[in-house]
């Protein structure tokens, strides 16, 4: 799967079912069609899939975030996820997902993660929490890894979003300051308007 450069990905968490496609409409509105969905509460994020991919079907790029083992892999795939994505690296469960044959972007931290991804032929890694670690750090790993496609996540802000890409992130992850936690149809109006904002800042750097 390719993460096209400027991507914007969506992470819906806490979301109660009855609300997730107000929210998805919202982002879609806004120009984002790309949307991890969370499983920090389980049930309640393999529903939203479940929702999301029966009514937006291909007109959205549906993943699972916060996956920390096979069995909520497999209920998410089963559910309608396309890609998934996990918090931190785990090398025998990437193994286990990769034999799925599903698209997986593994969180990464080290220099070390890095190449244990790149020796997976992982093609897009997370850097989490890329808050913490800051814009250099992107440079500094970008000097050994030129060719790593980096989606930021964790702590990346419309105020400093620009210096991540700027240093070298392609794709974004955004969780509570585009999609709030437990987000209802009474946020649709701010969740469109801050995903149309996002859209734009990158848009326009081109």
């Amino acid at each position: 799967m390719i993460v096209d450069k400027g991507t914007i990905v969506a992470i819906i968490r806490g979301v109660d079912p009855s609300n997730v496609i107000d929210v998805q409409e919202a982002l879609i509105e806004g120009g984002i069609n790309w949307v991890e969905v969370s499983l920090s509460e389980e049930e309640k994020g393999l529903e939203c899939i479940r929702i999301l991919n029966k009514r937006f079907g291909q007109k959205i790029n549906l993943g699972v975030g916060t996956v920390t083992n096979i069995d909520q892999a497999k209920k998410a795939i089963e559910a309608g996820a396309k890609y998934v994505i996990t918090p931190g690296w785990d090398k025998e469960l990437i193994k286990q997902l990769l034999q799925l044959n599903i698209n997986v972007f593994p969180g990464v931290f080290t220099p070390g993660e890095v190449m244990q991804t790149i020796n997976q032929n992982i093609k897009v890694q997370k850097l989490f929490p890329a808050g913490n670690l800051g814009s250099d750090y992107v440079k500094n790993l970008k000097g050994p890894f030129p060719n790593l496609h980096l989606m930021a996540v964790g702590g990346v802000s419309l105020d400093n979003i620009m210096e991540f890409y700027q240093a070298g992130c392609s794709s974004f992850g955004i969780g509570s300051d585009l999609v709030p936690w437990g987000a209802t149809k009474k946020d649709k109006e701010k969740i469109r308007a801050k995903a149309y904002e996002y859209v734009s800042v990158l848009k326009n750097e081109g």
